[in-house]
């Protein structure tokens, strides 16, 4: 499977917005997790969103990445967010019970 990430930011608060399209599998892991590795290299970037609205599919090997990297910014002194979860993505992060984790406190 496939996915393509598009990047924008910082923005004046640090926030760096991390859009993601396609499908998040275990094909697309190790590319997701670089970029936001990338990210938490920048000094500039004090919080990542990343925004889920176009992606189709998710496995469990890229939600556990997702926690993986949500634990990584928050080491790091970063924020991290995950943004658009709808349908399937929306449906396993229900049943896994990481929306709580993932999305944080509601968008501006």
């Amino acid at each position: 499977m496939t996915a393509s990430y598009t990047t924008g930011g910082p923005g004046p608060d640090g926030t760096t917005r991390l859009e993601i399209a396609g499908d998040l599998d275990l094909a697309t892991r190790s590319a997701l997790v670089g970029h936001v590795d990338r990210l938490l290299e920048d000094a500039a970037v004090t919080g990542i969103v990343i925004d889920v609205s176009a992606v189709e599919f998710i496995d469990s090997s890229c939600i556990g990445a997702l926690v993986g990297c949500k634990l990584n910014a928050q080491k790091a002194g970063r924020t991290l967010h995950v943004r658009g979860a709808q349908g399937q993505v929306d449906e396993a992060f229900e049943l896994t019970g990481v929306n709580a984790i993932l999305s944080g406190p509601p968008a501006p």
